[in-house]
């Protein structure tokens, strides 16, 4: 009787564990995705940009992923919009990638949108959103410029905040989620990964 009500106790308090950690996930996930939507707006000072970052995304054998084609076109749209700009094209080649991200950007910008060849520099090395910023601040003179960010939507918060960390302005141009199952699996991610930043003392 005695093992039974130990036992009784000990279930007792893992479900209590259970309740806090779920309430607890369900509040940071509430205000995490606050953060995430908020962001998913243009910034009016993208418009006076010399040099705007067009962050990578995952590339398959033959062309660009869905989501990263958006990207593209908001980076095409964005330079014919503003004849002055230069994009920077970021992203290396993962392990299951072909080639580098951004080589296969700038092949599909100029061959399938038309895009100028000579207004895309490219940034090959990186393999996620810090190293896009940082390594495109390395190559380029950013510092000396008015810059700006081109990512999906969901991801902008996120990216206009690295972005102020690495002493950059800090404005974003959102590229559409090109469907709601890809926007709903992209919300869940950047979850993930807005927490990591914020655990780790650096989104704040």
């Amino acid at each position: 009787m005695v093992w039974l009500g130990r036992r009784h106790r000990g279930a007792h308090v893992l479900a209590q564990v259970g309740r806090v950690l779920f309430a607890l996930f369900c509040v940071s996930f509430v205000c995490i995705q606050g953060l995430i939507i908020s962001g998913e707006h243009a910034d009016p000072e993208a418009d006076d940009a010399q040099y705007v970052l067009v962050l990578g995304a995952h590339i398959l054998q033959d062309r660009p992923s869905d989501a990263l084609i958006e990207r593209l076109k908001t980076a095409d749209a964005f330079l014919d919009e503003h004849p002055d700009a230069i994009a920077i094209l970021c992203g290396g080649q993962g392990t299951n990638e072909p080639m580098p991200e951004s080589h296969m950007m700038r092949q599909y910008m100029v061959d399938t949108l038309g895009t100028d060849p000579d207004r895309l520099l490219i940034e090959d090395k990186s393999r996620n959103t810090i190293q896009n910023i940082a390594n495109a601040k390395a190559l380029y003179p950013l510092e000396e410029s008015r810059c700006a960010v081109i990512s999906s939507d969901f991801h902008l918060a996120r990216a206009r905040k690295l972005m102020e960390q690495a002493g950059l302005d800090p404005y974003g141009v959102p590229a559409p989620v090109p469907n709601l199952p890809l926007a709903a699996a992209s919300h869940m991610r950047e979850y993930c990964s807005t927490l990591g930043l914020i655990l780790t003392g650096r989104y704040f």
